[in-house]
């Protein structure tokens, strides 16, 4: 199934179920400064919902050890990176530009962005929201994943 995120999720998404427990508006921080986003963060939980055709096929929430290690680093130069652990390693993949306005981080590479909604942004805790629409081999695909991220 593609998953398209730099994340993440960057691709983000990394990457829910619609049951999942949010933050309500007043507890959301939009920070005017993209500052907050500097740094290396560490995704610390995940919840997703995939659905083929608006059939849910699978959906839960992954923490602790039911993830796989991944990192996103925001430089201030505007550049990003993301990392998944593997095999006593952290691998680095998906290099390129990032910028944050009105909530929405927007990451460039190879001439093709993302927009990911923030949903929580502190100066230690970044929760993101990604959601995905593609059509595949006459199956249309539906992927929506919350994930919460600290700073390391």
């Amino acid at each position: 199934m593609k998953k398209t995120y730099f994340l993440f999720l960057l691709g983000l998404m990394s990457i829910m179920t619609f049951g999942f427990s949010a933050c309500s508006d007043d507890d959301e921080k939009d920070p005017e400064s993209s500052s907050a986003l500097i740094g290396t963060w560490e995704r610390i939980s995940c919840t997703y919902q995939y659905k083929e055709n608006g059939e849910i096929v699978d959906e839960g929430k992954d923490e602790g050890n039911d993830l796989v290690g991944f990192k996103l680093v925001f430089k201030e130069d505007g550049t990003c990176k993301s990392a998944e652990y593997h095999t006593d390693k952290w691998d680095w993949f998906d290099e390129g530009k990032w910028s944050y306005s009105n909530g929405i981080i927007t990451i460039t590479d190879n001439n093709e962005s993302e927009s990911i909604k923030v949903k929580t942004l502190t100066d230690s805790q970044l929760i993101i929201e990604t959601t995905d629409k593609y059509t595949e081999d006459g199956i249309f695909y539906e992927d929506y994943e919350l994930t919460e991220y600290r700073k390391i």
